[in-house]
């Protein structure tokens, strides 16, 4: 069977949203081809440069000859195991090369453009950017010096420190979060060889509450997220209590997000702030890839509705 998806998928097979997505595709019979890089192997894939790229996938013939958009949500670093373990670094480099200059090849709309997604993902570029078009941030300080870290959290009374990357910790006995934390103790910065890594290290800013501002487009569904976190650091612990209601954003933070949007070149993306008590709004970062299923879920939000529109028109 031969067919002409509208949407390519990028991701892999842990993506819920994407599961979520494609039970609404497939109720307004909208043609698509979810492509995840666990499964390269059971992917036929042929371009030479002249005619329209096809995938083959479970019996069905894709071709991406009408294909009027890409929902990028996963980069394709998960790959299965090579038959020679020796090759593995060398196969899983070809494999992404190929699949990210398919990619661009792709002459489409993208949901979010591939680069754009991993610039944007640097939390350090996007803290700057955000400095720039005018929003409030946290007193910030990256470094892998002891002794400029301890003058920092002097100067700065409470400090929080929170990974500079994805916060995400995979080790031989599974899979585990690494969350924003309060620093109580600076005892571990008496010393003087400089850190492995560096950290990021901000002053704790009084929460009122934390507002997630779920961007599409020009839509932003932005929420209120009150906890029981007695330490106000970060709602995304697990074991909390959430409970959440609908934000209204003032016009001129509203701008301010669609300024950042347009400088990363991002269609997509999903903020998180903090209101304090004197109703100031401190960015604090956006994730390119951000979850909302659970928000929609929560408040019957129409997120979904806004990205299928998006990825169609």
């Amino acid at each position: 069977m031969l067919i002409f998806p509208k949407v390519l998928f990028v991701t892999n097979k842990d993506d819920l949203a994407i599961d979520y997505l494609i039970y609404k595709f497939m109720d307004r019979k909208i043609p698509y081809l979810r492509l995840n890089s666990e499964d390269i192997v059971e992917y036929s894939i042929t371009y030479n440069f002249a005619d329209d790229i096809i995938v083959i996938y479970n019996d069905y013939k894709y071709n991406f000859r009408d294909l009027h958009s890409v929902y990028f949500r996963r980069a394709p670093t998960i790959f299965p195991n090579c038959q020679n373990l020796d090759d593995t670094n060398f196969i899983n480099g070809e494999r992404r090369d190929f699949l990210e200059g398919l990619y661009l090849a792709l002459n489409c709309k993208w949901i979010n453009p591939l680069f754009s997604t991993y610039k944007a993902e640097r939390k350090i570029y996007q803290l700057s950017v955000a400095k720039e078009v005018g929003f409030k941030i946290p007193n910030t300080i990256l470094s892998n010096d002891p002794k400029q870290i301890t003058n920092f959290i002097k100067n700065n009374s409470n400090c929080i420190i929170k990974p500079i990357c994805h916060g995400l910790q995979i080790t031989k006995n599974g899979a585990y979060s690494i969350y924003t934390s309060e620093i109580k103790d600076i005892g571990w910065l008496e010393q003087d060889a400089i850190f492995e890594s560096p950290v990021l290290i901000q002053n704790k800013i009084e929460k009122y509450r934390d507002i997630r501002a779920t961007v599409i487009g020009k839509q932003i569904f932005a929420v209120e997220i009150e906890t029981n976190d007695i330490d106000k650091t970060d709602w995304r612990k697990p074991n909390l209590l959430k409970d959440y209601k609908e934000h209204k954003l003032p016009d001129d933070l509203q701008a301010l997000i669609f300024e950042l949007h347009k400088k990363l070149d991002l269609v997509y993306s999903a903020f998180d702030f903090i209101l304090t008590p004197e109703g100031e709004y401190y960015f604090l970062e956006t994730n390119p890839a951000g979850e909302w299923v659970w928000l929609e879920r929560e408040l019957n939000l129409p997120i979904s509705d806004a990205i299928i529109s998006e990825l169609l028109h």
